[in-house]
């Protein structure tokens, strides 16, 4: 328990102390089976410009399934628009458990893009290539996101 405490407040530290925090609401479609998904992506900036680290959590309605991802994002800014190129890691559980063999674990690439609409608030496109064990997935999305 101790070291969940020092990995969370170490984690936390980090995204506090980076040059940028994004916090947002993501939902769109997973397919194979096609499914509604909803969720909370929250980024931090890096010192290195351009590049920003991202967890989302996400629940998959249709399954019942969970999904905690992360990942690293080359994110450049041209006035109001923001494209990005994204890879990462992540999984799909029922329930979180300390149970390894019941999570799908999966690696993804995507891209997509921020729209502006003010210096603090925009719109995301999102499409990303999830490679599980089973099967590969299709996840198309949209967001609302704040930037602090």
């Amino acid at each position: 328990m101790i070291k969940k405490a020092l990995c969370f407040a170490a984690l936390l530290s980090l995204c506090l102390s980076a040059p940028a925090l994004d916090l947002g609401l993501v939902a769109g479609s997973v397919n194979r089976p096609s499914s509604f998904f909803y969720g909370i992506s929250v980024g931090s900036g890096t010192i290195v410009p351009m590049l920003k680290f991202e967890f989302e959590g996400c629940r998959i309605s249709e399954t019942g399934m969970n999904s905690l991802s992360a990942a690293v994002k080359l994110r450049p800014k041209f006035g109001i628009f923001a494209p990005y190129a994204v890879l990462g890691a992540g999984a799909e559980f029922a329930r979180l458990n300390f149970r390894f063999g019941d999570y799908d674990f999966y690696t993804f690439i995507g891209g997509g893009f921020h729209f502006f609409l003010t210096s603090m608030i925009s719109l995301r496109a999102d499409v990303r290539w999830l490679n599980l064990p089973e099967a590969d997935k299709t996840r198309i999305c949209g967001g609302f996101f704040i930037h602090l």
